[in-house]
């Protein structure tokens, strides 16, 4: 019988005055008994040979790959189908229905079509600002990516390859504008804000789906930015500075010199010494993407002419 069932009746016949010391049992079917003794022991040996079966040697499978590199494989594998990714944002727009939704081509596709049917997405997690659904989305035959067959249907992908959740287009431009008349709205507060329209539980991990996607919709921007100045003929590297001079260096005839011409001041940037990863014992991830702006000079064109004033000032002595 059963250890359940052993104690039961252990219960009841100890109840009616039997001694339960000296009721003989034997090993239940399908089981093994251990020889135990008064002497002892039977336990200590039974633990050590134990630690001898763990301590075995054999094949052991390491793993290759770790987490410093993995937001550079992401980047790699994003950059790969950026050219494809801007055509389709592009195409998107132009079938825009006003609402930031585009008009999807109903007509299906040949059925002897491989592209199509490497690419189809099935039972994908949708994300928009009032709603939050799963779909199966049809491919055209020319796709080649996932992320450029959710772009086509006005969505886009948290991750390159293997997407199982896309935020919509209008979702992410919507927290564009937003954040740009408040920068102190973040990713968490647009997160949670999308969590209480539709009903869910806040995670941490939503956050970083949103940012990852939120960050490829930027490149995509600047992508079309950068065809439109090339297209205007602004792509030159001092169009900003001969075209977009601010309004304090312009001056009137005749007006009186200040004494001070430019007040300007400058951050330390010491709150970022708190994201130090040395400090909290982590390692900091490989990411090699740099800011891309015809604002601001990177520090590595800078640096060429950091010789020259000092040059300067010794050959005026």
């Amino acid at each position: 019988m059963s250890a359940s069932d052993r104690e039961m009746v252990e219960t009841m016949m100890a109840d009616h005055g039997f001694d339960i010391d000296t009721l003989p049992y034997t090993v239940p079917p399908g089981d093994e008994g251990l020889d135990i003794s008064h002497a002892g022991g039977e336990y200590e040996a039974f633990e050590g040979l134990a630690h001898e079966v763990s301590g075995l040697s054999g094949c052991h499978y390491i793993d290759p790959r770790t987490r410093s590199d993995r937001i550079e494989n992401e980047n790699n594998h994003w950059s790969t189908q950026m050219d494809v990714l801007v055509e389709a944002y592009l195409d998107y727009r132009y079938r825009d229905s006003e609402d930031g939704m585009p008009h999807v081509d109903e007509m299906p596709g040949s059925p002897s079509d491989r592209d199509a049917q490497r690419v189809s997405l099935s039972e994908i997690e949708l994300v928009d600002i009032f709603r939050r659904t799963r779909s199966s989305l049809r491919s055209q035959p020319y796709h080649q990516y996932p992320n450029e067959t959710l772009v086509y249907h006005g969505y886009l992908g948290c991750t390159p390859l293997y997407p199982t959740v896309a935020i919509s287009l209008r979702t992410l431009a919507a927290y564009r504008q937003t954040h740009r008349v408040c920068p102190t709205f973040s990713f968490q507060a647009q997160c949670k804000a999308l969590c209480f329209l539709h009903e869910i539980p806040y995670r941490p991990y939503l956050t970083t789906q949103l940012s990852a996607a939120f960050d490829v919709y930027l490149q995509i921007l600047r992508r079309v930015d950068q065809r439109l100045c090339i297209a205007l003929k602004r792509d030159a590297p001092n169009w900003r500075l001969l075209n977009a001079c601010p309004a304090c260096f312009y001056k009137v005839e005749d007006e009186p010199d200040l004494d001070f011409e430019w007040l300007v001041t400058m951050d330390g940037n010491n709150s970022l010494k708190r994201w130090d990863s040395t400090i909290y014992g982590t390692n900091a991830r490989l990411d090699s993407r740099k800011v891309q702006s015809d604002f601001w000079i990177d520090p590595n064109t800078v640096d060429k002419f950091s010789g020259e004033v000092r040059a300067h000032a010794v050959s005026t002595k």
